[in-house]
Formats: structure tokens, sequence, C-alpha cells
């Protein structure tokens, strides 16, 4: 049920791919590396969203804020509490996500959702691509009995 794609994802939403789109966030609103940055510059009411928040709160972990958008909407999910230091360093926090994807899959737009991913995770957070996959696969399962969609896009230049 979990689809996967190259490209990038906030173009593919531009272009009416997605409806939602779900991008891990640290808690200390930032946005300043990955897709949280560009993000930032073509959508700043993302940040926006994301500054709305207490910049440092652990407590936000396994909670998200959106950018109800036009087009689609952005969830900034936070996943980490900071970004990995080093190579290797897997700051991911599992149980966060698994939260988040479990309200995910409550909201009132999973109905016929077109959800887009990055590869959540497993860059600046070092985090555990089978176990995300596998969380993504669970979550992809959920909420196609619901008519919506999951692909996670790994990013690739033109």
């Amino acid at each position: 049920m979990l689809k996967q794609r190259k490209g990038n994802l906030i173009d593919m939403a531009e272009a009416g791919d997605f409806n939602v789109i779900v991008q891990g966030c640290n808690c200390h609103c930032a946005m300043g590396s990955g897709i949280a940055k560009e993000i930032r510059a073509r959508y700043p009411e993302a940040y926006y969203a994301d500054t709305k928040t207490v910049p440092g709160d652990y407590n936000k972990l396994g909670t998200f804020s959106i950018m109800l958008g036009k087009q689609f909407n952005i969830v900034n999910a936070y996943t980490q509490y900071n970004t990995a230091k080093y190579v290797g360093d897997d700051v991911f926090e599992y149980g966060a996500f698994e939260l988040i994807l479990k309200k995910l899959a409550h909201q009132r737009y999973t109905g016929g959702a077109r959800f887009g991913f990055p590869k959540i995770g497993q860059g600046l957070a070092g985090g555990n691509p089978e176990i995300i996959m596998e969380m993504l696969q669970d979550f992809a399962t959920k909420v196609s009995v619901h008519g919506s969609t999951v692909t996670v896009v790994e990013f690739k230049l033109k």
C-alpha cells in the first residue's frame, strides 16, 4: 500500500499529487536544514505555524502544527528533540512518530487524503530506515481503508 517515488515532494504537491505533506521537525522552531529549510522558504506560513509553538519544549514530541493551505496542508511533525550531531547519531523519536501517525489517521481529512512524506527521520535525525518504513507501511494500510494514499518521496534533483 505504501508508494515510493523520486523527485521533489513540494513540487509534486504543487502539481496536485498530494494534499497533505508531513515533514519531521525538531522542537526548536528552526526549520533551517533539509526539506524544512525549503518549506520555510517557499511556505513561510508553515514556519509561522511552527513558531506558534514553544521553542525547545520537549513536550512537543508526538504532536504537530499545521499550515492549512489552498492546495495542500503542511504538517510539522515533532519527531525529534534535536538534530543528530554526527553521522550514525539516531535522535529520531520512534514513539513520538508512532503517536503522530495515530493522530493523523484520525484527522478529518483522512478520507481521500493523499499524504506525501519525505524520507522522514532518515536524514538529519539519523533514524533507522527499516523501522520508519515499516511504521509508514502500517499507517498506509490503516488510512487506505478510508480511501487515503501514502507516498514516500526520495529527494532527487531534476
